[in-house]
């Protein structure tokens, strides 16, 4: 082995998972916010359904879990807020409307980035139970106290969703965030089908982008292609349960960390669409 490290040392699964369903004891329902690919908007999607569901006074909460790249705290105007360790645990960040957030961005220093690999690489072999264990230390470790629901934001790709699964003693329902695109569709078509697999019930799909907005008239026009998603949601027993429109406005908000201060445009209201679908989904026929 010459002088290269030793590989780190993970606990048991089972310790993990038990860990983490003590956490999770006095949340109602945690749902996963998924996609296939990036770059489709569904940070904003989480961020925007955990201040819709606030504003229908629901105790909601944030777990971003895309652990390279958080974008959640930026959203929400929380970047640089210190993580405080109370008698039952890490207690997480308080954002606008009583929005409890949890997110690697706390533990990191500016503009750090991860390194799961190392100096010489040793990590890389490992790199995946690295990124669960951390993964299972923000849900585990956090003292999240009694919400409604736990948005869970998931980083892009078909994997995702089977980890935090894994380390979940139960997972509510799992919405998956697409753009009417269909390299957008393939890849949250893997998605969903890895979530069947894992036996995650499916809320359904989120158009992202479905149409711009006119700021001066109000008049939609499509931002892409046309594109028959809801034959392509049926085809995978799957509802189109919210068309978000293009809001320029909403964009620079999240970029400015105020993503809370939103108008009543036809994006604040798709959301609160939304946030009804969610607090009244019910799987297999059978209520939360």
């Amino acid at each position: 082995m010459g002088d290269r490290q030793a590989l780190p040392l993970f606990e048991d699964i089972a310790v993990v998972r038990s860990r983490v369903s003590e956490r999770l004891c006095d949340v109602d329902r945690v749902v996963a916010v998924m996609s296939g690919k990036g770059g489709v908007g569904k940070s904003l999607v989480a961020a925007s359904l955990a201040l819709a569901l606030a504003r229908h006074g629901a105790r909601a909460a944030l777990l971003d879990a895309d652990l390279n790249s958080p974008s959640l705290a930026k959203m929400l105007g929380l970047r640089g807020q210190p993580l405080r360790v109370g008698t039952s645990g890490v207690r997480p960040v308080q954002g606008p409307l009583g929005i409890a957030l949890q997110s690697m961005d706390f533990l990191l220093q500016g503009e750090e980035a991860l390194d799961w690999d190392g100096p010489r690489g040793e990590g890389s072999a490992v790199r995946s139970a690295l990124e669960d264990a951390a993964l299972g230390g923000l849900l585990g470790e956090t003292d999240w106290g009694e919400r409604d629901v736990l948005l869970i934001d998931l980083a892009p790709g078909p994997d995702r969703l089977p980890a935090v699964v894994g380390l979940l003693p139960e997972i509510s329902a799992a919405l998956a965030v697409t753009i009417p695109t269909e390299v957008s569709m393939l890849s949250v078509e893997r998605s969903v089908r890895r979530a069947c697999e894992a036996h995650v019930p499916m809320l359904g799909l989120v158009e992202n982008l479905a149409h711009g907005v006119c700021s001066r008239c109000g008049a939609t026009a499509p931002l892409f292609p046309e594109l028959a998603l809801d034959a392509r949601a049926a085809a995978l027993g799957l509802e189109v349960v919210a068309r978000i429109p293009f809001d320029a406005a909403l964009a620079a908000a999240a970029d400015a960390g105020r993503l809370a201060e939103g108008s009543a445009s036809q994006t604040t209201r798709a959301f609160d669409e939304l946030a009804e679908r969610v607090l009244g989904f019910r799987a297999g026929g059978d209520s939360w």
